[in-house]
């Protein structure tokens, strides 16, 4: 039989690769490769398929080069088999960081990664964990009375850990993606405000003299003087000596022992402080990085453009949140008042400067405060956010328009403000539901009826001879 008589044969399909080099298929005009890492398939577009006499898209030798080269980078990484998903989360924190994440976000990161995330998983690489870890994760957090939203959020931000990983080349899949988060159950919503007795009867506790002083005020005052001036010691080392703020160690310092019935500097900057928001219905950090130039007597507008969380001065808390607000006439007279008792004066200087410092007052003093205020008022125990409230609610019962209240409460989602619309007047309602169930009403309903029964007759099932 003659070479030309044997029976053509296809080219032979390339030899069988080595375990570990991976493969290349052809699919929709384009190379994919595919390759095995720690018992994961991993798939990857390589590129499109060159076609004859073309220069665009890949031959089989350069996507076989590029899968080498998808493959290198996934693999050789020490860090793929080392690292922990506390490690993995500090670094995304930092890059949160550096591209100007707010300070208030990260804090919230790295106590979600401190308290609750790095205790679970410890050293365990963060290519190990699976969907059953993080959903044993969220059972422990659920069963440790963990609120479902408090749960979800940790689980958010787990989700963003894996996702910078996979940017990373650290892993090749997110676990949290397969994970059923719990709906979160409907909340009350209710809030809380205070009415118009009750802020009276707030602002009337404020402000006053205190006539006694807690056991042991004159003997701390003495210890700060002698460290003070006797030791020459710097207001933060003598905080941290006597287990106080450096704030309330500048205070001990400068308060008049002789006097049997002092004022009490911080008293008459918060009765202004409460005033102001609820009146205005600005945040506690908005009010504490609040600037005298930033209220316009002129113009009675107050200009939202700093926030002040966790520390640190930044933006307000969305682009919405800076704004401009109407200035009462009565928080007007009161900022001037206090404008003039003030030691910081400039247009930089804080509107509610501790009077020693300059600087912010302390968060946890303030709500200390508010609580006590709270208590010598009799009134029922509120939080300071519910001033805002108070501003919300008793605008919206002045009939001030819902998209209005959106924006001089600064609230990037019109749902929020909508939980004021309750409170809101409409024209005539009740005078509608009083007219409906008037005597008048019902005969006129009647009247109406009879004269439609043809109608009513025609479409009746007796008529028709339907049953129920």
């Amino acid at each position: 039989m003659s070479a030309e008589d044997l029976p053509s044969r296809k080219p032979s399909s390339a030899a069988k690769r080595r375990y570990g080099t991976g493969s290349i298929f052809e699919k929709r005009n384009a190379w994919y490769g595919q390759w095995r890492v720690r018992n994961r398939t991993i798939t990857r577009k390589l590129g499109p398929i060159r076609t004859p006499g073309s220069r665009e898209g890949l031959t089989r030798k350069m996507a076989e080069a590029r899968l080498r080269k998808l493959m290198a980078e996934v693999t050789i990484t020490p860090l793929f088999e080392r690292m922990s998903i506390e490690e993995a989360g500090e670094r995304l924190i930092q890059q949160l960081v550096t591209k100007g994440r707010k300070a208030s976000t990260t804090v919230g990161y790295e106590s979600y990664l401190r308290v609750h995330i790095a205790p679970f998983f410890g050293d365990k690489s963060i290519g190990d964990i699976t969907k059953e870890d993080i959903e044993e994760f969220f059972a422990v957090c659920l069963d440790s009375d963990q609120s479902i939203k408090s749960t979800r959020n940790y689980l958010g931000f787990l989700h963003s850990i894996f996702d910078f990983a996979i940017r990373k080349g650290w892993v090749v899949a997110n676990p949290c993606k397969a994970v059923e988060k719990p709906e979160v159950a409907d909340e009350d919503q209710d809030i809380r405000f205070l009415d118009q007795a009750e802020f009276d009867a707030l602002l009337a506790a404020t402000g006053g003299p205190r006539s006694r002083r807690k056991p042991g005020t004159a003997e701390r005052v003495k210890r700060v003087r002698r460290l003070r001036d006797g030791d020459r010691m710097a207001w933060k080392r003598i905080g941290a000596e006597l287990g106080i703020a450096e704030s309330t160690a500048i205070y001990l310092y400068g308060l008049d022992l002789d006097d049997t019935g002092p004022s009490d500097p911080l008293s008459e900057i918060e009765r202004v402080l409460y005033l102001t928001a609820a009146m205005t219905g600005m945040r506690q950090g908005e009010l504490l990085a609040l600037r005298w130039m930033d209220v316009d007597w002129m113009a009675h507008r107050v200009r939202v453009r700093r926030n002040f969380v966790r520390g640190k001065f930044g933006t307000p808390k969305s682009k919405r949140s800076s704004r401009s607000i109407p200035l009462a006439d009565e928080v007007a007279r009161e900022l001037e008042l206090l404008f003039r008792r003030s030691s910081y004066q400039s247009d930089a200087d804080l509107v509610f400067a501790h009077p020693h410092t300059g600087r912010p007052i302390d968060r946890s003093q303030l709500l200390k405060r508010f609580k006590s205020a709270l208590k010598r008022a009799g009134v029922r125990e509120v939080r300071f956010h519910d001033l805002r409230h108070t501003f919300g609610t008793r605008m919206a019962a002045a009939g001030v328009p819902m998209r209005t209240l959106q924006e001089w409460m600064g609230h990037r989602d019109f749902k929020t403000t909508l939980i004021y619309a309750d409170y809101a007047p409409a024209a005539n309602e009740a005078e509608v539901v009083n007219a409906a169930f008037a005597r008048g009403a019902s005969i006129n309903l009647s009247i109406n009826l009879s004269k439609t029964g043809g109608n009513s007759e025609q479409e009746s099932p007796a008529n028709t001879g339907e049953g129920n």
